[in-house]
């Protein structure tokens, strides 16, 4: 008896929302200033594409359309928190839509050298810059915890950055791709 499996169109989702949710992340966090908030966007986001998986055409490219998806929930989220100084108006975020879209390969080519540079950094430099700007720790509170002062902390990140900085423009020209796409 010859058994053919079934294809699963949450298998299909699962794996396209692995595969770009990272990217979906960073178009996010081009509108909205806190981390905590593009988190949130992002799992609305995640919603929404699943209840509208059925609309998607596999025979075009993902992200695009998970793109379109985050932006209407960015304006959403933005109606709901239209107290804040934080938010933008619809016509900034249209542009940073268009600008975003523009830079797109910029941007991820950026994102892939950065990547790469930090794999070159010891395990403690990493860490630090992971917790400081990915886990938005404060200065001053890693630099309790690490036994030192906020003053000399703030050096070591200055240096890290700039590290990182020069690695990544070494990889992809940075200073020269952008002027290319002004």
């Amino acid at each position: 008896m010859s058994h053919t499996p079934t294809i699963d169109p949450g298998d299909d989702f699962a794996r396209l929302l692995v595969q770009h949710d990272r990217a979906l992340f960073r178009y996010i966090m081009t509108f909205v200033a806190r981390h905590d908030d593009a988190e949130e966007i992002l799992q609305r986001v995640a919603i929404v594409l699943w209840r509208k998986f059925s609309e998607y055409d596999p025979t075009r490219d993902f992200l695009p359309w998970a793109y379109r998806v985050a932006y209407f929930e960015i304006l959403k989220f933005r109606t709901e928190a239209g107290r804040s100084r934080l938010i933008f108006r619809e016509d900034v975020l249209e542009a940073l839509a268009e600008t975003r879209h523009t830079l797109s390969p910029v941007l991820e080519a950026q994102h892939q050298a950065l990547d790469a540079c930090l794999e070159k950094l010891n395990a403690e430099s990493a860490a630090l810059l992971r917790r400081r700007y990915g886990e938005s720790e404060t200065v001053a509170a890693l630099a309790t915890e690490k036994g030192t002062t906020a003053k000399a902390l703030y050096r070591k990140l200055d240096r890290l950055r700039d590290l990182i900085a020069d690695c990544v423009e070494r990889r992809v020209g940075f200073k020269g791709v952008v002027s290319n796409c002004e």
